[in-house]
């Protein structure tokens, strides 16, 4: 499979990324998935948020740093084959009993950007979360990363603040926009519930 930008198979008619029945396969990310993903979660970086970083920051966001968060243990999925990742999401490690969780980042490969993998692996974190009985997901966007925010408004996330929040893959502080989105229930967990 070959990735190209969208805008050159437009006029085509073709689809830069495709897979049998249209769905872009999303799954739990493995250990041995960390290093390609980090460097995957480092070129997206630099294509989105590195931008609205101090120049002298921006080459501290390497492919090292992700590592560094991926092995920090929180719910991490992949999209598409396991011989081309598209993209990965990151969440913080979930508390037990936790209503709420926040999402760390998702990141996308740059030539598949703007082709639904974004969309697809937050549709597959927020199943995965819901299954775990979180009720709300929380994510940090930084407030002129205007591609990201689209993506979440469009999934149904609402504004809840902004302000000056530290950015999760460095801590720098920055402008940010705080979103949240309440995750349908799942039945399971209203029993839990119920049972307490």
């Amino acid at each position: 499979m070959k990735l190209f930008h969208p805008a050159a198979l437009a006029g085509a008619g073709l689809s830069a990324v495709s897979f049998p029945g249209g769905a872009i396969p999303v799954r739990a990310a493995r250990a041995r998935d960390h290093a390609a993903l980090a460097a995957l979660a480092a070129a997206s970086f630099a294509q989105g948020a590195a931008a609205l970083l101090p120049a002298g920051l921006r080459p501290q966001a390497h492919a090292e740093r992700f590592a560094e968060l991926f092995a920090a243990g929180g719910p991490l999925m992949v999209a598409g084959p396991k011989s081309q990742p598209l993209g990965c999401i990151l969440a913080e490690p979930l508390q037990p009993g936790a209503a709420i969780a926040r999402l760390t980042g998702l990141w996308v490969a740059p030539a598949a950007m703007g082709q639904g993998a974004g969309s697809a692996l937050l549709a597959a974190m927020e199943a995965t979360l819901a299954a775990s009985c979180v009720a709300t997901l929380r994510v940090l966007v930084p407030s002129g990363h205007l591609r990201a925010l689209g993506l979440f408004r469009r999934r149904g996330y609402g504004l809840q603040a902004a302000g000056h929040r530290a950015e999760p893959v460095l801590g720098v502080t920055l402008p940010h926009s705080v979103l949240a989105k309440v995750l349908p229930p799942v039945a399971h967990c209203a029993l839990d519930h119920d049972a307490a």
